[in-house]
């Protein structure tokens, strides 16, 4: 997919997942991990909005080993 598809996907994800998420700060660590998290999921194939999101929040709230 061009990188100018993956960007608006990442746009229209990005601010709705910050608010769930609770990230006040659009240049905090978390927020850039969001950001990465969207585009690399994008990047899979998922296209809708309110999926893409559920997604990445499940992916950031895993817990790590």
């Amino acid at each position: 997919m061009p990188i100018r598809g993956l960007l608006d996907v990442q746009e229209v994800v990005f601010d709705p997942t910050l608010k769930r998420l609770q990230i006040a700060d659009r240049k905090s660590a978390m927020a850039f991990l969001v950001a990465k998290t969207v585009i690399e999921t994008a990047k899979g194939g998922e296209r809708d909005p309110q999926r893409l999101s559920e997604r990445v929040i499940q992916v950031l709230k895993k817990p790590s080993l």
